[in-house]
C-alpha cells in the first residue's frame, strides 16, 4: 500500500421516493483525497452515513500527488 494519495471525482445521485410515489433524483459530485478508488468510495458512503438512497454511479482519477 502507498503512503501517496490521489484526487478522485465521486459522482452519485441521491434517489427519493415521496409518500405520493413520486421519485426524486438529485446528482451531486464530490472530489475526495484517498489511496484509491475503494477508499474514495468508502469516503463518500460515510459522509452520507451509508444511505440508501446513495448510489455512486462513477468514480475518476483526477490527480496523483507524488
Amino acid at each position: 500500500m502507498s503512503n501517496w494519495k490521489s484526487d478522485f471525482e465521486v459522482k452519485f445521485q441521491l434517489e427519493f421516493i415521496h409518500n405520493n410515489g413520486r421519485k426524486e433524483v438529485k446528482r451531486n459530485t464530490l472530489i475526495v483525497e484517498a489511496e484509491s478508488e475503494e477508499k474514495a468510495k468508502e469516503i463518500v458512503l460515510h459522509q452520507y452515513e451509508n444511505s440508501e438512497f446513495l448510489k455512486i454511479k462513477e468514480i475518476k482519477k483526477i490527480w496523483n500527488y507524488k
